[in-house]
Order: structure tokens, then sequence, then C-alpha cells
């Protein structure tokens, strides 16, 4: 018997961790877009954008669950999620590079963990339907943590060169 049989869920469950999984992520790139906005409107506009492909990826699964006759799992989940606010930092918006760096920095670290956790959950996949949308979002999720890598050391660049101009 293969050891991973034992791990693998039902379509359901699947189609509802993968649902609310993304819907965080959705609320924690709406945040970090509306956190850079005063800041840094490109990157706002990046976060957005990344935000936008969650919400690709949630049109993706609820499209899914329509066509094996789940809707009801991702429906029901639309508004269970709180929206993103960071409670740890005395700041929501960015107020200086140090913080834009910390941001990014923890975004970086957000994506690989969910470029990780689709991973896995296209390695326990059981359920064909589910193959090729899991599949595509380990592949967009690898080029998000790509994109965010890169953002951040362009961020590096530029506070640099800020700083040796000063």
């Amino acid at each position: 018997m293969d050891n991973l049989t034992a791990l693998n869920f039902l379509p359901q469950d699947q189609l509802n961790l993968a649902y609310l999984h993304e819907v965080r992520e959705l609320n924690r790139y709406r945040g970090l877009a509306l956190s850079f906005l005063p800041f840094d409107p490109p990157i706002s506009r990046l976060m957005d954008a990344i935000g936008m492909e969650c919400v690709h990826r949630l049109c993706s699964l609820q499209e899914v669950a329509s066509q094996m006759d789940l809707g009801a799992c991702v429906s029901a989940n639309q508004q269970k999620e709180p929206p993103f606010f960071n409670k740890v930092s005395k700041h929501f918006f960015v107020v200086d590079e140090n913080m834009g760096h910390h941001l990014l920095v923890n975004a970086e670290k957000a994506a690989e963990a969910t470029s990780a956790f689709f991973g896995w959950m296209l390695e326990m996949n059981a359920t064909p339907e589910l193959h090729q949308p899991l599949f595509d979002f380990v592949t967009q999720k690898t080029k998000e943590c790509f994109v965010l890598r890169e953002c951040q050391e362009q961020w590096r660049v530029g506070s640099s060169e800020l700083n040796l101009a000063m």
C-alpha cells in the first residue's frame, strides 16, 4: 500500500483547502497593495496585479467545483476570511524603506510557503479534475516567488542608491 494514499483528501476537502488558502492570499496581497500605495505606487500596483491572479485562481476553482457538482464547497467560503490587516506593526502604510523591505521579504516567504502548499496539494491529489488547476497553481506560484524575489532585489538596489546619493 502506498503511504500517500492515506493522506488523500476528498475532492470537496481539496477544493475547500485550496479555496480558503487562495482567499487568504488574495487578502494578503490586497493589504500589501494598500500598504505600499502612498510610499511606492508601482509596488502597490504589482501587489494588486498579483492579487488579481489570486482572483483568477479562485474563479478557476469555482469553475472546477461547478463541473464536479461541488460548487457549494467554494461558494460557501467566499466571505469567511476577514480582510488582511497588519496587526503587528504600529503602521499600516509603509512609512520608510526599512518597513517596505521587511514587507517584501515577508511577502516572498509567504509566496514560497504558498507555492509549497500547492505543490503538496498537487502531490496528494487523487482527483483527476483537480490535477490541471493545481498544476497551473504550482507553476503560477513559482513564478510569483520569482517576481517577488526580483522586486525585493530591485527595492534593495534602489534604496542603496538612494542612501549613496544622500
